[in-house]
């Protein structure tokens, strides 16, 4: 818990002493969501793919999806909700990149404190269960 407390601390520290443009790294952060996004699209379709050529595979990435103490504990985490919500901070955080310096600092680091949320209810909830 303190490495979480020292880390948002050095996030805010950061963010406290920008007194400069930051203009060019509002469109890196732009561009390495839309890259990572397609990385995590290029993942999944590789798992899925090689599942569908052998039996024992697929079986393997039916019990992995359908595993109730994964479900449990997403269920626990946010409910659905809570991930829809990171969706739409994400998605705002790169429209503001376009237009305001201030406010898409402001959303980066409310996505930043949610993803560490979401992060550490895992954690928690994956030793609990």
């Amino acid at each position: 818990m303190s490495t979480f407390i020292i880390l948002i601390g050095v996030f805010v520290y950061a963010i406290a002493n920008i007194n400069e443009d930051i203009s060019g790294v509002i469109p890196a952060f732009q561009i390495g969501m839309f890259i990572g996004f397609q990385i995590i699209l290029l993942l999944y379709i590789a798992k899925y793919k090689k599942a569908l050529k052998t039996q024992d595979d697929l079986k393997k990435l039916y019990i992995e999806e359908y595993d109730e103490r994964t479900k449990l504990i997403n269920y626990k985490i946010s409910g659905g909700g809570f991930l829809f919500s990171i969706g739409g901070v994400a998605t705002a955080t790169i429209i503001a990149g376009f237009f305001n310096q201030i406010v898409f600092v402001t959303l980066l680091a409310i996505l930043t404190f949610m993803i560490l949320v979401i992060q550490s209810l895992k954690v928690y909830y994956k030793n609990k269960f």
